[in-house]
């Protein structure tokens, strides 16, 4: 399966409430490699509203999608991730941080996505640096 694939089968139809199902899809990101482990990462911290999962699941989806694999991007993204998963936002300061330290890794979009949707970015700073490591990614 390509990344373009693996991305239609599982945005905004991730299985949250099939533990097999979610399992399997991060071994296939995996496989998959590059950007796709951070896709599934993205889907586990952004549930739709139509969604409802407690807390101790929701962390428990979270940790076992950590302990998968290896990746340095994984602690840097980490603060913004269980901010999403809380319901809760860190301060624009905390996100660009975050941000700045990913612009390391080129093509890592949907560990930026995670980054951006951990505030409430009310004066634009934050969309701006994302704008700003994107276009940087894709020159």
């Amino acid at each position: 399966m390509t990344y373009q694939e693996f991305y239609a089968h599982i945005d905004c139809r991730f299985p949250y409430h099939d533990t097999a199902a979610w399992q399997q899809l991060i071994a296939q990101s995996l496989e998959i490699g590059g950007d796709a482990p951070f896709l599934v990462l993205h889907e586990i911290c952004r549930l739709p509203t139509s969604v409802t999962l407690n807390l101790e699941q929701h962390l428990a989806m979270y940790a076992y999608w950590k302990v998968a694999f290896s990746h340095p991007m994984q602690d840097i993204v980490e603060p913004a991730s269980l901010a999403l998963i809380q319901r809760q936002f860190l301060s624009d300061a905390e996100v660009i941080h975050i941000m700045e330290q990913l612009r390391a890794y080129p093509q890592q979009y949907s560990a930026l996505q995670v980054a951006l949707s951990a505030c409430a970015d009310e004066q634009g700073l934050v969309d701006a640096k994302y704008e700003e490591i994107v276009s940087e990614w894709q020159r």
